[in-house]
């Protein structure tokens, strides 16, 4: 019998909350420790929509064509991970929330798609719920649950102890590690879990830092910064928290864990993509994947040989930088990013140590930034002709972008 797979998405999970010490996560760390870590996986895009579209496709945004939360739909012409799997046989299944709706065409393939409130419900009020049905799931299953918990604002249950944690994001994390046990225990053994986040986070690490972006939100809204003194503007938004408006390590970093049958325990230290997802369960299932991808299978990293290196495409495109996307390209020693028409920049990154973020070295290595010019140059040569929604689907999606504080 093939293994079922369940793909476990944590809304705004850093690859260092996971990994680092300062949060507790015991019911996560026994599939780091007893599967396969990637602790340098890179998303697709900062922000959920975008990202997702990238993590069942394989591709990247511009080959599948969602570039945005608003007014854009899946390329008709690219293949999901859900209608791969539900060719050789698999019952497929989605729980999502958030952003995530029918009408932006990423759910496209699923057997059964349901989607949930983000906020205005208990914390985990849905779990019994999904627990019970993943019960009665016919083997082989997939199941995709994207959790919402981890994301702004954050929030933990009313009896839990919370750490000393200003902003509420390690509380947060630590909450849902310890609610998350249930699920895993339902699973089962013949089970691939896969446990990632779409995208990372910033958030302040004390008050002090809370107190400035606050000061600086306020600033912008009552100033209008943004008409008269761009510049200003961009580096008090700068200080804002959350995700989208950037493309910095800590949030383009999130957790990849594999684990289950036929996957060993080890640790990955190679940089690898969203967008290998798709075709490395493929691989370990049995399932045929498209021919084309930008990603790929990852089995050899698991297994032993290894792969050669390959460069990440990213892009921010949150509703904060108003249209104003920036795209970039990552590899474990450079981090090359452009923004508009703007001067590019590139950042050193010391092999997934900690970077240097602020010293643009674009002039200084014409080689570094000559080949990833030409990686980048080739990822958007792929784009297709942006797909738009229909009137109404744009109205669903602006009033539930509303609800949830995006706009």
């Amino acid at each position: 019998m093939p293994p079922n797979v369940f793909m476990l998405v944590i809304d705004s999970l850093r690859a260092d909350a996971v990994f680092g010490p300062q949060v507790a996560t015991p019911n996560i760390d026994r599939y780091i420790e007893a599967g396969a870590a990637f602790r340098q996986c890179v998303c697709s895009s900062t922000t959920t929509t975008p990202s997702f579209s990238s993590i069942l496709t394989g591709c990247y945004p511009p080959r599948h064509g969602v570039r945005g939360l608003q007014g854009y739909r899946l390329n008709s012409a690219i293949a999901t991970i859900a209608e791969a799997f539900s060719d050789t046989g698999y019952q497929t299944h989605a729980e999502v929330t958030g952003p995530l709706l029918p009408e932006t065409g990423i759910l496209r393939g699923f057997d059964e798609a349901r989607h949930r409130p983000g906020y205005k419900a208990p914390f985990f009020g849905w779990r019994d719920e999904i627990c019970n049905r993943m019960q009665s799931y016919t083997d082989p299953w997939f199941l995709l649950l994207h959790i919402w918990e981890v994301h702004r604002p954050y929030r933990s249950p009313p009896d839990f102890n919370k750490r000393r944690d200003k902003a509420g994001y390690e509380a947060a994390l630590a909450a849902t590690d310890e609610y998350l046990q249930p699920l895993f225990d339902v699973a089962g053994d013949n089970t691939i879990v896969v446990i990632t986040g779409d995208h990372g986070e910033d958030y302040p690490n004390s008050e002090l830092g809370l107190q400035k972006v606050r000061w600086a939100r306020r600033l912008r809204r009552a100033t209008k910064l943004g008409s008269w003194f761009p510049y200003l503007d961009s580096k008090l938004a700068g200080q804002e928290i959350g995700h989208g408006f950037a493309l910095y390590e800590h949030l383009v970093r999130v957790p990849l864990v594999l684990a289950g049958p036929g996957l060993a325990a080890t640790s990955v230290e190679d940089q690898v993509r969203h967008v290998d997802l798709f075709p490395t369960l493929a691989d370990l299932c049995g399932v045929s994947a498209p021919a084309v991808l930008d990603g790929r299978s990852l089995r050899p990293l698991i297994e032993g040989p290894g792969l050669p290196e390959e460069p990440a495409y990213m892009e921010a495109v949150g509703v904060k930088l108003a249209g104003n996307r920036i795209v970039g390209v990552r590899t474990p020693d450079w981090k090359l990013l452009r923004r508009g028409n703007g001067r590019p920049s590139l950042y050193k990154l010391d092999g997934g140590g900690p970077p240097n973020e602020r010293r643009n070295l674009y002039s200084r290595y014409p080689e570094v930034t000559g080949r990833l010019e030409e990686f980048l140059e080739r990822v958007q040569s792929s784009a297709v002709s942006e797909s738009g929604m229909t009137t109404e689907e744009e109205s669903v999606v602006e009033q539930h972008l509303r609800d949830l504080g995006y706009l």
